[in-house]
C-alpha cells in the first residue's frame, strides 16, 4: 500500500490544520507590523540607535522570563497558554493603533508595548515546541516542524513585509491594526481546537524546584548540554550576527544598491522556505545528530564565503548554502527535542534551549561589532564562522552525544 506524503498526513489531523492555519495568519501580521513599526520608530525619533533599543527592549524581557515560561509550560494546559499569549498581544498592538490614531503614542510606550511582547513570546516558544507533540505522533513531527517555519517564511518573511510596506505608506496605524486582528484570528483558531489537560505532575514543586528539575534533566542528559554548548558561540557570534554584518558589508564595501540587498534577503527567506517544504517529505535520519550537526556546518561554511565575496553570485551561493542547511538542521533539533523529552519536562527544556539560543545574541552582536570594527568585516566573518565550529565538529566524533541514536 502506498504511502501518502507526511504533510498530507498532518493536514488531515483538524487539530495541526488548526493551529498551522492560525499561526500563518499570524505571522503574516507579525511581518507587516515588523516594517510598519521600524518605520514608526523612525518617524518619532530618527534614529538607528532608537531602533536598537527599541529591539532590545523585546529581546531583553525574552531571555529574562524565558526559564520561567518553562516552568509554567510544564504546570498548565499549553493550549491555553497559547491563546494567553495571542489574546494579550492583540491588546496590546489594538491599544498602540488606537494610541497613534488618536496621537498618544510616544517612544516610551512603544518600549513599553515591546516589552510586553517579550514577556509574552519567553511564555509563546516553550509553550509551542511542547504542544506538538500533542497533536501529531513522533513520525509526523518532522513534518509538522518543517511545515510551520514554511508558512512563517512565506507569510511573515515574504508576504507580510512586502504589505506592511505598502500600507505604511498610507497609514502605519492600519498596518499596526492588521497585525492586532491576526492575533485574534490565531486565538480564534486555537479556541476552536480541543481543550488540553495540563501535564501531568507527580507531585508539587515549587518554582524552584520545577527550575531545578528542568535543569538538572537537562545536565543529565548528554546530547542535549553537549549539542547546547557547543552550538551557543555559533548562534551567538556568527548566525545571530550575520544579517547585520552581511548589510554592513555589501552596502558600505560592496556598494550594492538597497533593491539588490533586498533581493539577496528575499532569497534567503525563499529558499529557508522551499528547505522547509521539503524537509516535510524526508522521513527523521536515522543519525539524527551527525546529520543535524553537518547540516549547520554547511550553514556555518555558507557565513565564511561571504568573507570572499565581491560579486553578488557569490552572495547567493552563500545564501543557498546557509537558508536550507540552517533551516533543516533546525528541524531535525526541535523534532529530537520532542520525541526524547518527556512531555512533562518538554516546555522546561525547551526554554533552556531558547535561554541558550538567545541568551548569548545581545551580547553577541556587541562583541561582533568591537571585533569587525577593530579587525574587519570580511576577517570577522571569515575566522568566526572557523573558529566558532571547532566545539561543533567534536559532537560529530563524541560517542556518548551519538549515543542517543544507537538504537535506531
Amino acid at each position: 500500500m502506498k504511502r501518502s506524503w507526511p504533510l498530507l498526513r498532518v493536514l488531515k489531523n483538524r487539530e495541526a490544520r488548526l493551529l498551522l492555519s492560525g499561526q500563518a495568519i499570524s505571522s503574516f501580521g507579525n511581518g507587516v507590523s515588523t516594517i510598519a513599526l521600524t518605520f514608526l520608530v523612525l518617524d518619532l525619533k530618527h534614529s538607528v540607535g532608537a531602533l536598537g533599543l527599541f529591539a532590545a527592549f523585546r529581546m531583553i524581557p525574552l531571555v529574562i522570563f524565558i526559564l520561567f515560561g518553562g516552568i509554567v509550560v510544564d504546570r498548565y494546559s499549553r493550549r491555553t497558554l497559547l491563546l494567553l499569549s495571542d489574546g494579550i498581544r492583540a491588546i496590546v498592538t489594538a491599544a498602540m493603533a488606537i494610541l497613534l490614531v488618536t496621537h498618544h503614542l510616544n517612544f516610551t510606550l512603544l518600549l513599553l508595548g515591546a516589552f510586553i511582547f517579550g514577556f509574552f513570546d519567553a511564555l509563546f516558544m516553550p509553550a509551542m515546541t511542547a504542544f506538538i507533540p500533542e497533536l501529531v505522533d513522533a513520525e509526523h513531527l518532522q513534518a509538522m516542524n518543517g511545515v510551520r517555519p514554511l508558512a512563517s517564511q512565506v507569510f511573515g518573511g515574504m508576504i507580510g513585509p512586502a504589505i506592511g510596506g505598502l500600507l505604511s505608506a498610507h497609514s502605519i496605524a492600519l498596518a499596526i491594526g492588521i497585525d492586532s486582528a491576526t492575533f485574534v484570528v490565531s486565538a480564534g483558531a486555537l479556541a476552536l481546537m480541543d481543550s488540553t489537560p495540563a501535564p501531568s505532575r507527580l507531585e508539587n514543586k515549587s518554582v524552584l524546584g520545577d527550575l531545578k528539575e528542568g535543569a538538572n534533566y537537562v545536565r543529565r542528559t548528554t546530547w542535549m548540554w553537549a549539542t547546547l554548548s557547543a552550538v551557543s558561540l555559533s548562534n551567538g557570534l556568527v548566525f545571530s550576527t550575520s544579517t547585520v554584518l552581511m548589510t554592513s558589508l555589501m552596502r558600505q564595501d560592496m556598494r550594492l544598491p538597497r533593491s539588490t540587498i533586498g533581493y539577496i534577503f528575499g532569497g534567503y527567506g525563499l529558499i529557508s522556505a522551499v528547505a522547509a517544504l521539503l524537509s516535510t517529505s524526508m522521513k527523521a535520519p536515522r543519525k539524527r545528530i551527525r546529520v543535524m550537526v553537518s547540516s549547520w556546518l554547511i550553514a556555518a561554511l555558507g557565513i565564511l564565503i561571504v568573507a570572499y565575496a565581491h560579486s553578488y553570485w557569490l552572495l547567493l551561493l552563500s545564501v543557498a548554502l546557509t537558508a536550507p542547511t540552517l533551516m533543516y538542521g533546525n528541524v531535525i533539533w526541535e523534532s529530537l527535542m520532542q520525541s526524547e523529552v518527556p512531555r512533562e519536562l518538554l516546555g522546561r527544556a525547551s526554554s533552556v534551549d531558547w535561554f541558550v539560543s538567545l541568551g548569548l545574541t545581545p551580547l553577541g552582536l556587541i562583541i561582533a561589532g568591537a571585533l569587525a570594527s577593530h579587525f574587519g568585516t570580511r576577517n570577522y566573518l571569515l575566522w568566526s564562522p572557523v573558529i566558532c565550529s571547532i566545539p561543533t565538529v567534536i559532537l560529530l566524533f563524541s560517542r556518548k552525544v551519538n549515543s542517543v541514536d544507537a538504537s535506531r
